[in-house]
């Protein structure tokens, strides 16, 4: 059952990270933890098969990628990322679900509500902004795909641009985090073994997320994720 739901996980998640730019940390942080007994080992499993299917779409996708775009979210992503997995390392694992619950709950209100009024200009400080907020969300939870979408999707104007940038960031950021997560020994046997079984989930889901990404109607996956958002916050803070 364990394997069964990350599997399903993965394949769903990485359908959504195909589709919308981001979501596999999101979805995956809802069910993994469960599966792992652990938010920490969780997010190292989601950072990893985060880290593949982005290499693969950014590959696939290199021509429209706006390198110029990267530079000030990385930065700072480095620097916020490292701080983050040092505190997740050190927090108590209820606590860690119950900080998590409430910040889903905040983030699905904020995009549902706000997101659509707001828009970004492509200058530094924006970038910095994305980048460190991005870098806390992905340390602690493995969710640090909605400050990129938000900058990247005001900053690109083509939705193959946004969905080459966006993994091209992920790659990435992904491959740093993960290094820092081995260093401070948040990868196990636990974390690998799920890792391999979320490959297949991976094949799966980049096959339908393509295929959805030619043809769906991207605004509503994207209100869909933020009211599962909101469901499974709640969930965490009460269970």
């Amino acid at each position: 059952m364990t394997y069964l739901i990350v599997l399903l996980a993965s394949t769903a998640g990485c359908v959504l990270n195909t589709v919308c730019g981001f979501g596999f940390g999101v979805l995956g942080m809802i069910f993994m933890p469960y599966a792992l007994g652990s938010a920490v080992h969780a997010a190292s499993a989601i950072n990893m098969v985060t880290f593949v299917q982005s290499t693969i779409l950014a590959v696939r996708y290199r021509k429209h990628i706006r390198w110029k775009l990267l530079a000030a979210p990385m930065a700072a992503y480095l620097v916020a990322s490292f701080l983050a997995v040092r505190v997740a390392v050190g927090m108590d694992n209820g606590l860690l679900k119950r900080v998590l619950g409430a910040f889903l709950l905040i983030l699905s209100g904020y995009f549902i509500f706000a997101a659509k009024h707001i828009r970004l200009k492509a200058n530094t400080k924006n970038g910095l902004l994305a980048g460190a907020l991005g870098g806390v969300m992905s340390g602690l939870f493995a969710t640090g795909g909605p400050p990129a979408s938000l900058y990247f999707s005001a900053t690109t104007e083509t939705k193959e641009e946004y969905l080459a940038t966006i993994q091209a960031y992920f790659s990435v950021s992904n491959f740093y985090v993960i290094a820092v997560r081995f260093l401070n020994g948040a990868i196990d046997g636990d974390v690998l073994r799920a890792f391999v079984v979320a490959l297949g989930g991976l094949v799966l889901g980049n096959v339908l997320g393509l295929y959805v990404f030619k043809r769906v109607d991207v605004d509503f996956i994207r209100k869909a994720i933020y009211v599962m958002m909101a469901v499974s916050g709640a969930a965490m803070m009460v269970f």
